[in-house]
C-alpha cells in the first residue's frame, strides 16, 4: 500500500476514487467541508442539519457521486470537536474509516485527516500505516479459502503547511517501514512449530542477508554452541529432534564501523512444551508464540536496514525447542553456563532464561553500547501488567527510562518494574550458584534478576512481552509488539 503527502489546501482537485472528509460535531465546519458543500450545491450542510451526516466521533457516511462533473465518492467521518481532536480520537477515526473502505472495495483515497488538528499531525502520520496494516492483516497462509484481496492501494493525505510537509512526509514513510516490520514479525510469529523451528529462523535471517546488503547473518549450530560452552542453551534443546541454532544479524550503519553497537537478543523458543515439567494441555498450542522475542528481532533488523540508520546494531535470534524425551534435561540437574556460573534446574519450564543467559554472555564480544533482550518470559508479567504493558527491567536506569519514553512515543506501552537486591535472595541455590526459578512471588522480577547475573559487563534492559506479544481466543495471533517501541528507541539514538 502506498502512502503519500500532498501539499494542498483543497481536496477537489485530487484524482482519486474517494474523498475522505472529517466533520466537526460543532456548528462550524472546515474550509474543505465548506468547499465540498458549495460544489454539491449545499447538499453536505443539508445532510448535517438533518442528522444524516454526523460529527460523532468515528461515525461514517458514504455518498456516491450524484452531482454533474463530480466523480468522486465522498466518505464523511465524524471527528468530534476539532479543538479536542487528539491521537486517541484519530485512532478510532482511522479504524472506522479503513473498515468502511475495505467493505466498499475502494482502491484509492485522498483524506484531510492531518488538517483536523495540526498539533498531532506528526504522530498521526507515523501511526496511520501501522493502524491500517493492523486492521487489514490476515494470516491465511494455511487456509484453503483466503481472505478477500485488499483493494485499497493508495492513501493520499493533504497538508497545507509547506514548511512542515517534508517532516510530516518523513514520519509517514517511517511509519510505513515500521508497519511493514510489524507485519513481518507477525507472520513469522504466527507460523506453526512444525514449520518454524530454529532452522527456519536461521533461514529467514539468511534471507534478510540476501535482501539487504547492509546486513550480515551468521548461524551457529549445536557444534559451534558446544565449543563456546553454551551448556545452558544446549540443555534446553536436548529433548528435541530439531537442532538448536543461534542466528546473529549484524548491521553496521555508523560512519565508524567499530562504534559500539546496540545489541538486541530475542528468545526464540519455537515451541515450549515445558519439558519434563510439562505444561497443561489447555492453551499449549499458543506456545508456538514463545519465539516472539526472536520474531521481534527479525522485524526490527528489517526496519533498521530499510531506514539506513547511522548506528551499529546486532540482532540475535536464540532459536531452540523445549521438548520432553529420554535425553531431556531434568529438574535437579546442575548446568555450567558459558560464563562459568552454575545453575540448579528447579523447573524445566523456566527454560527461556537458560537460553538467554548464555546468549547474553556471548554478546559481550561485540563490546555493546547497550543490550536489550526481548522475551515471552513469565506468566507473572501478565498478572502484573495484563495484556496492555510490556514489562521493562534492567541494570541501567537511563536505558530503562529511554525505552519507556520510546514506548509512549510509539503508542506501544511499557512499564518499568523494580529490580533490587531484595529479589536476588529468591534465586539462591543450596548446591549451585543460583536456581533457574525463584517461585511465584515477584516471578517476573526474579526472572530478570537471574538474567542480571549475566549482564554485569554492559548496560542492559530486559523486556518481558509475555502479555503483549500475542492475543488468545477468537482473535488468536501475534501482535507484532514491541517492534514499534524498539524502532522508536533506535531512531532516538
Amino acid at each position: 500500500m502506498e502512502f503519500l503527502i500532498k501539499n494542498s489546501h483543497t481536496l477537489t482537485n485530487q484524482k482519486t476514487e474517494c474523498l475522505v472528509i472529517t466533520i466537526d460535531s460543532g456548528k462550524k465546519q472546515s474550509d474543505i467541508v465548506n468547499e465540498i458543500d458549495e460544489l454539491t450545491h449545499g447538499m453536505i450542510s443539508q445532510l448535517i442539519k438533518s442528522g444524516d451526516i454526523s460529527g460523532e466521533l468515528g461515525k461514517t457516511t458514504l455518498l456516491y457521486p450524484c452531482i454533474a462533473g463530480f466523480t468522486q465518492k465522498l466518505l464523511l467521518v465524524g471527528c468530534g470537536k476539532c479543538k479536542e481532536f487528539d491521537f486517541s480520537k484519530a485512532k478510532k477515526v482511522i479504524q472506522n474509516v479503513v473498515k468502511e473502505l475495505v467493505a466498499k472495495n475502494i482502491k484509492s483515497i485522498t483524506w484531510d485527516l492531518l488538517t483536523v488538528n495540526t498539533a498531532y499531525s506528526s504522530i498521526i502520520a507515523k501511526q496511520l500505516p501501522q493502524i491500517v496494516n493492523d486492521i487489514t492483516y490476515h494470516f491465511d497462509l494455511f487456509k484453503t479459502e483466503k481472505a478477500p484481496k485488499l483493494n485499497l492501494a493508495k492513501v493520499n493525505l493533504i497538508y497545507g503547511d509547506k514548511e512542515q510537509t517534508q517532516s510530516i512526509s518523513c514520519n509517514l514513510q517511517q511509519g510505513k517501514i515500521i508497519a511493514d516490520a510489524i507485519l513481518a514479525t507477525k507472520t513469522l510469529a504466527n507460523m506453526p512449530s512444525n514449520i518454524c523451528n530454529a532452522q527456519y529462523l536461521a533461514e529467514q535471517g539468511k534471507l534478510l542477508d540476501k535482501t539487504y546488503e547492509s546486513l550480515k547473518t551468521t548461524c551457529l549450530g549445536e557444534k559451534e554452541l558446544a565449543k563456546l560452552n553454551m551448556n545452558a542453551y544446549l540443555a534446553v534443546g536436548r529433548g528435541s529432534q530439531n537442532e538448536s541454532i543461534m542466528t546473529v544479524i549484524e548491521y553496521n550503519g555508523a560512519k565508524d564501523k567499530k562504534a559500539q553497537p546496540i545489541v538486541l537478543v530475542g528468545k526464540g523458543l519455537t515451541f515450549d512444551s515445558g519439558g519434563l515439567s510439562i505444561k497443561p494441555a489447555a492453551s499449549m498450542d499458543e506456545m508456538k508464540y514463545d519465539m516472539c522475542g526472536a520474531a521481534t528481532v527479525y522485524g526490527v533488523m528489517q526496519a533498521v536496514a530499510e531506514l539506513n540508520l547511522p548506528i551499529n546494531v546486532v540482532g540475535v535470534m536464540a532459536g531452540c525447542e523445549n521438548m520432553p524425551d529420554g535425553n531431556a534435561y531434568r529438574p535437579g540437574d546442575i548446568l555450567t553456563t558459558m560464563s562459568g556460573t552454575t545453575v540448579e534446574v528447579i523447573n524445566t519450564d523456566a527454560e527461556g532464561r537458560l537460553v538467554l543467559c548464555d546468549t547474553l554472555t556471548y554478546v559481550e564480544r561485540f563490546n555493546p553500547k547497550a543490550v536489550i533482550d526481548i522475551a515471552t518470559l513469565t506468566g507473572a508479567c501478565i498478572v502484573a501488567l495484563g495484556h496492555h504493558y510490556t514489562g521493562v527491567m534492567g541494570n541501567d536506569e537511563k536505558l530503562v527510562t529511554q525505552l519507556v519514553h520510546a514506548s509512549n512515543k510509539a503508542d506501544d506501552k511499557a512499564w518499568a518494574l523494580p529490580m533490587d537486591n531484595d529479589f536476588q535472595d529468591q534465586i539462591k541455590s543450596t548446591c549451585a550458584d543460583i536456581v533457574n526459578a525463584g517461585g511465584r512471588d515477584g516471578g517476573t522480577i526474579t526472572a530478570a534478576c537471574f538474567l542480571s547475573r549475566f549482564t554485569q559487563k554492559y548496560h542492559w534492559a530486559h523486556l518481558d512481552i509475555a502479555g503483549t506479544a500475542w492475543k488468545s481466543g477468537a482473535n488468536k495471533g501475534a501482535t507484532g509488539r514491541p517492534v514499534a517501541m524498539l524502532i522508536q528507541y533506535l531512531l532516538d539514538q
